[in-house]
């Protein structure tokens, strides 16, 4: 399994990228720069095809990019070039299934509670890059499906916690509305078969948000998690299916820890 590790606490960096073989208890370093930020977006962000991870980093001219890494050699390559003067971020990426493509997050950075997450797609070396959504809607967080025929992402209004997931084609067409609560529905990722998503919501109420699985075209949600004392988001399905991996921490400062 993938996953980063924060020095500083919760989403607080620096942050690096670390491997663990399930059954063991040692995670290995992947990737790592002092003082810099390297995440992974939970999902498909490890394409089985290629064996090629995707993650943002700012290691270079502190400019956030995409970029992808062979576990095996380590070996770290950049996908996206933009300038300073853009003041955009480019981060939350994941694969499509053949590898070739990367779908990801922009958004406006140094302006305090920026509304503004575009979604993206771009080939491996940069060409082709392509605005899927955008507007006056927050869009953040794309994830594609392993059937290849639409990418999810959440979606709020501006000035609202209101976060519900959606998806689109390839293309940025067809936008539809998976969840419609009025919660915090986040972190979303697709089964194995794209037939459902996992994602972290307090719908219904909670006063922190447990893992709930929906079919993909929507309906009603199943509760996976019910530990009331902790936050549990940023879940993955496991490739064969019987798994959820996901993270959980007591408090917004407090460590996190992997669970399934």
């Amino acid at each position: 399994m993938l996953f980063t590790i924060f020095r500083n606490g919760y989403n607080l960096g620096p942050a690096g990228l670390y491997t663990l073989k399930i059954g063991e208890k040692v995670a290995q370093l992947l990737f790592e720069r002092e003082d810099h930020d390297a995440v992974n977006l939970p999902g498909t962000s490890w394409n089985p095809r290629t064996d090629l991870i995707t993650f943002a980093s700012d290691h270079l001219d502190d400019m956030t990019e995409i970029w992808t890494i062979n576990p095996n050699d380590r070996s770290a390559r950049r996908v996206t070039r933009h300038q300073p003067s853009d003041n955009r971020a480019f981060l939350e990426s994941s694969f499509s299934p053949d590898g070739q493509w990367n779908v990801f997050e922009s958004q406006t950075i140094d302006v305090e509670n920026s509304v503004d997450g575009d979604i993206w797609k771009t080939r491996l070396d940069g060409t082709d890059l392509t605005k899927l959504v955008s507007g006056r809607l927050d869009d953040r967080q794309p994830n594609w499906s392993p059937t290849d025929d639409r990418i999810l992402f959440q979606r709020r209004e501006p000035g609202s916690d209101n976060w519900d997931i959606y998806t689109m084609r390839s293309d940025g067409t067809d936008v539809r509305a998976v969840t419609r609560e009025p919660s915090s529905d986040t972190d979303a990722s697709w089964s194995p078969d794209g037939k459902r998503i996992v994602y972290s919501s307090d719908s219904g109420g909670l006063k922190k948000p447990g893992i709930f699985v929906i079919d993909s075209g929507g309906g009603v949600p199943t509760r996976v998690t019910r530990n009331n004392e902790a936050s549990d988001a940023a879940p993955s399905w496991s490739p064969d299916r019987t798994w959820i991996y996901f993270e959980s921490h007591p408090e917004e400062d407090a460590p996190a820890s992997l669970w399934r």
